[in-house]
C-alpha cells in the first residue's frame, strides 16, 4: 500500500526540475510546493505571542541523503537540520526552513552571512513593530 502511495502522489512536476549543475537547482524541488503551502497555512492560522524565537532543530535520520547533516556536539548527531521560528510561550513552530547545504555565492550577498539570511527569511511575514525576536549568538551579526 505504501509503495502505491509513493508512486501515485506527486507534489511537483519533475519536468520543471533544474539540473544539479545549474546554480538555481533546489534540492527540495519535489517537496517545495508542499513546504511553502505548509508555512503559509501555519502562518495564517496561528497568532503568536509577543515573543518569538529562532533556532535550529534536528530531525533524526540515519539513511542516505545529501541533505543529512552531522553535528558532533548535538544530542541528535545525524539528521536533517531545520531552522525554526517558534512562539516562545507555546513552542509552536510558526515557520521553518530546511537546510540544504552550503549556498552558492550568488544565492545571497557575500556580506550577508548564513545566520542573518536565516533570520531575515523567517521573519519576513511577521510584524517586527510589536514582536520581540530572540535568537542565540549564531544568528547575531554587527549589522
Amino acid at each position: 500500500m505504501v509503495q502505491k502511495i509513493m508512486v501515485t502522489i506527486h507534489v511537483n512536476d519533475n519536468e520543471k526540475n533544474l539540473l544539479k549543475t545549474d546554480e538555481n537547482h533546489d534540492k527540495l524541488h519535489k517537496l517545495r510546493p508542499m513546504i511553502d503551502q505548509l508555512n503559509e497555512a501555519i502562518g495564517s492560522a496561528y497568532k503568536p505571542s509577543k515573543c518569538v524565537s529562532i533556532d535550529e532543530s534536528m530531525i533524526p535520520f540515519k539513511g542516505r541523503s545529501t541533505l543529512k547533516q552531522y553535528m558532533l556536539l548535538k544530542p541528535i548527531k545525524r539528521g536533517y537540520k531545520v531552522w525554526c521560528l517558534a512562539d516562545s510561550q507555546t513552542g509552536y513552530v510558526m515557520k521553518f526552513s530546511i537546510y540544504t547545504g552550503k549556498a552558492k555565492q550568488n544565492a545571497r550577498a557575500p556580506e550577508v552571512g548564513l545566520g542573518k539570511s536565516v533570520v531575515l527569511k523567517l521573519i519576513s511575514n511577521i510584524n517586527p513593530s510589536w514582536q520581540l525576536v530572540a535568537f542565540d549568538n549564531f544568528f547575531t551579526t554587527v549589522n
